[in-house]
């Protein structure tokens, strides 16, 4: 009887620790997720200085015939940047890494959002190669496309 008694304090025990550890826990997580959400809306930065690079139509790198067509923005660190930038000199030699960048792709690969985030990212990466830093920072932030079609 003793043995029972002390068997089932042990079980209510549990069970009452278990309840407030599972409390806690929903507790704390809705407690640090609500500010994590708010602070994340209130670090919304607006977009930087612009340059418009055009309108770009290229065959793709396929034994078919597919072409892309895209337009083209990318978003500058800067504003001392985008004024060394936006100069007909460095906008050709810009446009000129597109093309190239464009020639190497596949249809298979760039028809899907995971494809045009990853070229966004290779032109990203190829124009940065090729422009001047400021202070060790790249010059271009974002690729961004302001239209879009493959066929």
């Amino acid at each position: 009887m003793a043995l029972a008694k002390r068997t089932l304090i042990f079980v209510i025990i549990g069970v009452v620790v278990l309840a407030v550890g599972v409390a806690g826990g929903v507790y704390l997580t809705r407690f640090l997720h609500g500010n994590e959400s708010t602070a994340a809306q209130d670090i919304v930065l607006d977009p930087g200085p612009m340059i418009e690079l055009g309108q770009f139509s290229s065959t793709l790198a396929d034994q078919q015939m597919h072409i892309v067509r895209l337009k083209i923005t990318v978003e500058i660190s800067d504003i001392k940047v985008y004024e060394r930038l936006n100069t007909p000199g460095w906008i050709v030699m810009m446009k000129d890494e597109i093309i190239k960048t464009l020639k190497d792709q596949r249809y298979d690969v760039i028809r899907f959002t995971e494809g045009m985030e990853k070229l966004k990212q290779d032109m990203k990466t190829r124009l940065n190669a090729i422009l001047p830093r400021d202070n060790g920072v790249a010059s271009i932030k974002k690729v961004l496309f302001d239209e879009y079609m493959t066929q």
